[in-house]
């Protein structure tokens, strides 16, 4: 483009590159994010579920593990060799459900000789969490079983164990057949060698402990390199917790990933004058009439009314409080740019002009609604400012 481009001028796609084509690369140099999968929620669709990748300089930076995430990753062209860290915002299964699928698959693919993955995620809920429940990290429900009782809230460590002891057989027989190195079987565990990827469970900071509400939060570090630094916040995903949001701080500019979350101020504190914000994205009233009849109708209208952030904002109503739009809580945080992401419903039933509209009204700078195997330049969409009250 020859000329500063400014939202008067603004394509939505114009700064988007389709990973679909098979010739098409995402660039080694500069910020660069790569939806892989934009679905919210679980359930399989059109879209994959939640996962996306910041490429820094050709260096990936994973965050969420949805499922769809081992074949988006492919499809998108990116190496294994160069991930350096995936960070998991909380464990609900369309945020993590592919994690393990992911290395495992990617088995043959894995440079033992390279850095070690850091894999970066909750702990136990029951550790953190203090929410005076019977059982910690769990909210109480009547004639409700309650699963492995003896570890009903494992954390990211804990899982990863027991997805190792769950998948022996396959480790074990191609430890002694295709798996080998120097007449040594080649174990990408750390059960023999070094592992391909480390785990480390966020740390809440002293004085700080999840519960409900969500306690305010100022940001803090969970990984740095000479690329990025990354630090998180608490976010407001009840009953959830805890749950994360991670800020990727490069050389070329800063990025948000809201995870799952209601708007709140640790997210806004988080975002400050980001250049991009990945934040999810739901029509409450769609995603509510997809279940009237439906035996869960009451729990999952409670759910999406209370723990996600709307396309538009919702007044007062029924003893809730009114709760900002993602465009709303956009402009709070004086972000430059809005990509929506864990977009619901995600199936095509509401068009992605009506999210793009109602975010865009109330936040009046440039906003990108994802789809899966796209590629966004950072710079570029931050750049779409000029006459914009951003943040005003």
């Amino acid at each position: 483009m020859n000329a500063k481009p400014t939202v008067e001028n603004y394509d939505p796609h114009a700064y988007l590159t389709d990973l679909q084509d098979s010739y098409a690369q995402v660039p080694d140099s500069g910020i660069h994010i790569v939806l892989l999968g934009t679905q919210g929620g679980p359930i399989p669709g059109a879209r994959a579920a939640t996962s996306s990748a910041l490429v820094v300089n050709g260096q990936i930076y994973l965050i969420d593990a949805g499922s769809g995430l081992p074949l988006r990753f492919a499809e998108a062209g990116l190496d294994f060799t160069r991930v350096r860290s995936m960070l998991i915002t909380h464990l609900h299964s369309d945020h993590y459900a592919d994690y393990f699928n992911f290395f495992q698959l990617n088995w043959p693919n894995w440079d033992p000789d390279g850095r070690p993955i850091q894999l970066i995620g909750p702990g136990s809920a029951a550790e953190v969490c203090s929410n005076g429940t019977s059982v910690p990290g769990l909210p109480d429900a009547p004639n409700t079983p309650l699963i492995s009782p003896d570890q009903p809230t494992p954390g990211l460590a804990a899982m990863d164990g027991l997805f190792i002891r769950a998948n022996a057989y396959d480790f074990n027989e191609r430890l002694r057949t295709t798996r080998r190195r120097n007449n040594a079987g080649l174990d990408f565990t750390g059960a023999a060698g070094a592992p391909m990827y480390e785990i480390s469970e966020i740390e809440l900071p002293d004085g700080i402990q999840a519960g409900s509400p969500t306690p305010p939060c100022e940001p803090f570090l969970v990984y740095q390199d000479e690329l990025v630094c990354i630090r998180a916040v608490l976010v407001d995903h009840p009953p959830v917790y805890p749950s994360f949001a991670f800020r990727f701080d490069t050389p070329y500019g800063s990025v948000v990933f809201s995870g799952d979350t209601r708007p709140c101020e640790n997210l806004i504190t988080l975002s400050r004058n980001a250049d991009v914000l990945v934040n999810e994205v739901m029509d409450i009233d769609a995603a509510v009439a997809r279940f009237e009849g439906s035996s869960f109708y009451t729990t999952m209208a409670r759910q999406f009314l209370t723990a996600h952030t709307p396309m538009v904002t919702r007044g007062a109503s029924d003893g809730l409080e009114e709760v900002p739009g993602v465009g709303a809580t956009v402009k709070t945080a004086g972000v430059s740019g809005l990509v929506l992401n864990h977009v619901y419903p995600g199936d095509g039933s509401v068009p992605d002009s009506t999210f793009w509209s109602h975010a865009t009204a109330e936040f009046g700078g440039p906003v990108v609604v994802g789809r899966d195997l796209v590629a966004i330049d950072v710079a570029n969409l931050a750049a779409v400012t000029d006459g914009v009250p951003v943040g005003s």
